[in-house]
């Protein structure tokens, strides 16, 4: 593999926590016909899949699938702690404050943006998939209060789930630099504290 595959594999994966660190947003093998099973990454001409169960067990017990060390490689171990950190972490947002959230100007803007870069097909804008997720995600009964991203990613309603991971840190970094705009979505999507 040469440097400049090495650099587009690197970026890619980085890419994917930025997506889990902005929320992004969203593992496991589902069980029914509903929920991802694979995450699309997308950077360019270069296309990699990664299993939904495999990044949960990742941040259920650290152990990394065969797949998942493919990945893996091409990021330091700090990134690897926060991945899942963030794959673990609970958010606030109910079900009631994503649903009006989601119905505001600001709130569908957000949505349509992260649905530009979360697809369910490369032709179509993901905001119906992902605020469906993050709305079932929400709603679930859980041993501790909010939702994870991984929650969300068994919740998509589809089986795999696409990814432009250079689009996404584009989107990134203008949330980054433009938080003042996005003040109802960090209130909505606020980690929890940890213990």
């Amino acid at each position: 593999m040469n440097l400049q595959q090495n650099l587009k594999l690197t970026l890619v994966l980085r890419c994917l926590i930025t997506l889990s660190l902005g929320l992004s947003v969203l593992a496991f093998r589902s069980k029914s016909a509903l929920g991802a099973e694979q995450v699309k990454l997308i950077y360019g001409p270069f296309q990699g899949k990664i299993s939904v169960e495999s990044l949960a067990r990742y941040a259920a017990t650290g152990e990394m699938s065969r797949e998942f060390r493919l990945y893996a490689q091409f990021v330091d171990e700090e990134t690897l702690v926060q991945l899942r950190y963030w794959l673990n972490n609970r958010f606030e947002g109910d079900r009631v404050a994503i649903h009006q959230f989601a119905h505001t100007p600001e709130g569908e803007q957000f949505l349509q943006q992260l649905g530009s870069v979360i697809k369910t097909h490369p032709q179509h804008n993901g905001f119906y998939a992902v605020r469906s997720a993050l709305l079932k995600a929400a709603d679930l009964p859980s041993d501790s209060d909010g939702w994870t991203v991984i929650e969300a990613m068994q919740n998509f309603p589809t089986e795999d789930l696409q990814i432009d991971t250079k689009d996404l840190f584009e989107l990134q970094q203008f949330w980054s630099n433009n938080q003042s705009s996005y003040r109802a979505a960090v209130k909505v999507f606020a980690p929890q504290p940890q213990p």
